[in-house]
């Protein structure tokens, strides 16, 4: 056995046992079932099934003691494999495998104590080899095991990487769709949703916690995708919860740029959503760290519906004052905002900025110098305030400037 030819007395006391075969079958499967309470319930594992799981492994004890053949571990792998795809826990499946073998000893000894006790001095030589054939064999079923659940494991996160990829991109269709892919993935079709997207970390940093494992943690239901440079994932926001307890989490865990959208009430409004993500994500300087939200106004919603023609409006109303020197442009917005925010009182303006409301007065006329209008004409205060929030929304939108568009009075070039 294991390498060396069996003793005589060793294969006649297997071929006696070989000869007893379905009673041992039927006794271990009753004790099994008495001793693991998870056998105890035939959904999980039937007779039929376990009797011939039981039977395979007795068989391979049985040939070893016998024939001396090369260890066979397929029918270990097999189990292994078998109650991996039913669920079985492992520590239950290797607690099992243990009482098989013990079980097997003990039937082995009972038969050579019934030839003497030179059969049972034979039999106690072979419990070393058992016990490293056990070895061997719970080895291979917990390979075959492990291999199997990783199989399960990353199937299933493609199927839901899929399913929230429907989402997202709302390819889900209808709201029965959506309704149905939110029972899948676990979450509720209505409450107070936010959808993150977030950097990916490099494949080889696995010291990186996943964040929907520390959402997970805290009890927060989210489902993720996962693309080769970014993760974006729907979170769940519950009753007891609120939405900075969510972004505490978030920013907690960010090792890179996280973008989140403002909060929504269905699963199939996510792709808003996730365009809000986005663009909040890609609307931080490349290299940093850091959680960005964008809040949701109506110049929000215009910026991200249409990014491209969001930068052309800004850079037609603002693009004297944005092709300034730095400081001179950022006095120029500051002072549009504030004297906007104080409804176009210099005075509380001026008390905002922290300089004099003659500064304030003459800041004004030079900014509308450099705009090329009157600020009191409501179309162009309106396309100013406009601009102003569409920057603050998306601060890169003020980072290009366009090849054309100096101002409001720029007449269109013919063709």
């Amino acid at each position: 056995m294991l390498g060396r030819e069996s003793d005589p007395v060793i294969v006649g006391l297997a071929a006696i046992m070989r000869s007893r075969l379905d009673e041992y079958v039927a006794e271990l499967v009753t004790f099994t079932r008495q001793h693991i309470a998870l056998y105890r319930d035939e959904t999980v594992v039937s007779d039929d099934l376990l009797s011939q799981s039981l039977r395979r492994n007795l068989t391979r004890s049985l040939d070893q003691l016998q024939y001396s053949v090369p260890v066979d571990l397929s029918a270990a792998q097999r189990t292994g494999r078998e109650r991996a795809a039913m669920g079985v826990p492992l520590p239950e499946l290797l607690r099992a495998y243990t009482i098989g073998f013990a079980f097997f000893w003990e039937r082995l000894l009972s038969c050579a104590r019934e030839h003497g006790p030179k059969a049972v001095e034979v039999a106690t030589d072979t419990v070393s080899d058992l016990w490293m054939l056990n070895d061997e064999f719970s080895t291979a079923l917990t390979e075959a095991y492990r291999e199997e659940m990783n199989a399960r494991l990353v199937a299933e996160d493609r199927r839901r990487s899929a399913l929230v990829a429907a989402l997202i991109d709302g390819s889900a269709g209808d709201t029965q769709t959506a309704w149905e892919i939110s029972q899948t993935l676990g979450l509720p079709f209505e409450g107070t949703f936010v959808v993150v997207a977030t950097e990916s970390a490099p494949i080889a940093d696995n010291a990186t916690l996943h964040l929907e494992d520390v959402l997970r943690r805290r009890g927060t239901s989210s489902a993720w995708r996962s693309q080769p440079d970014r993760e974006i994932g729907i979170i769940y926001r519950g009753r007891s919860q609120s939405l900075s307890d969510i972004l505490e989490i978030v920013s907690a865990t960010a090792t890179f740029r996280v973008g989140v959208s403002p909060e929504f009430g269905r699963l199939d409004k996510t792709p808003r959503a996730a365009r809000f993500a986005r663009t909040a994500l890609e609307a931080m300087p490349a290299g940093t760290v850091g959680v960005n939200q964008i809040v949701d106004t109506p110049i929000s919603d215009l910026v991200i519906g249409n990014v491209d023609s969001a930068r052309q409006f800004v850079w037609r109303v603002l693009g004297p004052i944005l092709r300034l020197p730095a400081e001179e442009r950022d006095t120029h917005l500051a002072t549009a905002r504030a004297w906007l925010a104080a409804d176009g009182s210099a005075v509380r303006a001026a008390a905002a900025l922290y300089c004099h409301e003659n500064t304030v007065r003459h800041r004004i006329r030079k900014l509308e110098e450099q705009l090329g209008c009157s600020l009191s004409n409501p179309t162009r205060l309106a396309e100013l305030v406009a601009a102003l929030q569409a920057v603050g929304t998306l601060p890169d939108l003020a980072g290009s400037p366009t090849p054309t568009g100096q101002g409001w009075r720029q007449p269109a070039q013919p063709v």
